[in-house]
């Protein structure tokens, strides 16, 4: 009987001392407010408290165990750990202890989650001791709760940092003016947001065709990384993904930064998948809480871009002519005041010309007003083909046509360019002719009503001396 009462006496000593000490240890990792270092406190002190050489604690991510805190004797002792290439070949772990070859492996576990596993090797300990053994089970699942709170405290920082940036985020791209800066901008914040190293934006001309938009992160500095011919060759074959609604990614060859996976996302607006937003990532996988912070940044972008193009069409509309095509009166006195300043900063000249058709009432009399309307999308069409792409050209009257031709003055060349531009209307096949007057800025004015009044009045002196003129002074 004194036997017996001597180790039970022992054994309620260990287990005060373990417990004792292992209680010490989770207030002092409590204490702690960095993830990490908590875990350190604890491998550390497991050296001591479970008799062993070696202290590791794996957690999961992204499906696959890696090495997050490793605490050891000596250096020989990591030596070894290191060549059983853990997490790579890590069992598959079960509800229960296990003990392998000189170590357990403990399942890190909260609520039938899976967190990672705990390893603890070169145990001095046998398995027979049933005090430890019995300890380490009870001591495991308060680490467990531990990592667990841990984390979760750490994922909802996280995402109401994310969801504050995206607040944020979703007041500036709807205030964006143009497509470029919106996808400048959202670049910018889907790092930011996100934590990933860089992307591009993969979006649908309008001639149908798919152009790369606004890279960012570390693909502006890509110096030496082709992935411009890579990105083509993939959206050149027949299986890509592009104008399919459905999240893929893509292995990445070689490249400099070590990169594995692309994560192609598409971007939606109510006409349908108009692009896709590429982004560039290490992991196989992104975690659910980055999946549903990413499906609504994209959303937004989505919302962004569709309302700057219909504004940006509603403005083309308002600033078109409808039945040709060019610039109306509006538009054109909104593009000539913006050549009047970008001409005064280069300090050049242009010049207006005021196009009136001779006998264009005859023809709608005669012919009837479609024959008309078909004339003058024909002559708009000839114009714009005959001219510059930077020069400005307007309908902006029933048969009025206005232009600017930028960097010329008036002088004998000027004449033999509007000679060859008349000519290239082709104004013969509708038996008319072409009343043409001319001003020069910034010589003969300053303004748009300057310019304009001048050369109307030179438009119609030169239909009073017989039609068909150019007049230029």
């Amino acid at each position: 009987m004194l036997v017996e009462k001597n180790i039970t006496s022992e054994s309620l000593l260990i287990g005060c001392f373990y417990a004792e000490s292992f209680l010490t240890t989770i207030q002092e990792m409590n204490r702690e407010e960095n993830l990490l270092r908590a875990l350190n406190l604890f491998t550390q002190r497991s050296l001591e408290l479970f008799k062993c050489n070696i202290a590791a604690i794996y957690l999961l991510n992204q499906g696959r165990y890696q090495s997050f805190s490793v605490a050891y004797r000596e250096d020989k002792h990591l030596d070894s750990l290191e060549s059983r290439r853990f997490p790579q070949d890590f069992p598959k772990i079960s509800s229960q202890v296990n003990y392998l070859d000189d170590e357990w492996v403990l399942p890190l576990a909260h609520f039938d989650k899976s967190l990672g596993a705990l390893v603890l090797g070169g145990n001095y300990a046998q398995p027979s001791d049933q005090r430890l053994a019995l300890f380490v089970e009870k001591a495991i699942s308060m680490i467990s709760s531990f990592i667990f709170e841990r984390k979760l405290r750490s994922d909802s920082l996280d995402r109401e940092q994310a969801l504050t940036l995206l607040l944020q985020g979703t007041e500036i791209l709807v205030r964006t003016d143009s497509e470029e800066q919106l996808l400048s901008e959202a670049g910018e914040m889907a790092m930011e947001i996100l934590f990933l190293p860089g992307g591009f934006f993969l979006l649908e001309s309008s001639e149908g065709s798919w152009e790369i938009r606004s890279p960012f992160g570390r693909l502006k500095q890509a110096m030496d990384w082709d992935w411009l011919t890579w990105v083509r060759q993939y959206i050149s074959k027949e299986e890509c993904y592009l104008r399919n609604a459905t999240v893929h990614c893509l292995e990445i060859e070689d490249n400099p930064f070590r990169w594995e996976k692309v994560w192609i996302y598409p971007l939606q607006t109510h006409s349908g998948v108009v692009g896709e937003l590429w982004l560039m990532n290490t992991d196989e996988d992104l975690t659910d809480q980055k999946q549903e912070i990413l499906a609504a940044f994209i959303r937004v972008i989505g919302v962004a871009l569709e309302t700057i193009r219909q504004r940006d069409e509603l403005a083309r509309l308002a600033n078109t002519d409808r039945l040709t095509g060019i610039l109306n009166r509006q538009g054109f006195e909104q593009r000539f005041r913006e050549e009047m300043a970008s001409s005064l900063r280069r300090n050049s000249k242009f010049l207006l010309l005021l196009l009136d058709l001779d006998l264009f009432k005859e023809l709608n009399d005669s012919l009837g007003h479609p024959v008309g309307d078909i004339a003058l999308k024909e002559i708009a069409q000839n114009l714009r083909a005959a001219v510059r792409e930077q020069d400005i050209v307007a309908r902006t009257g029933g048969d009025e046509f206005t232009l600017v031709l930028t960097e010329l003055e008036m002088n004998e060349e000027a004449l033999h360019v509007i000679e060859r531009m008349r000519k290239s209307m082709h104004l013969e096949a509708y038996d008319l002719g072409v009343s043409i007057g001319v001003a020069e800025f910034p010589a003969e004015g300053h303004t748009f009503d300057e310019l304009y009044r001048l050369a109307d009045q030179r438009l119609y002196r030169g239909k009073n001396l017989g039609k068909g003129n150019i007049i230029a002074d």
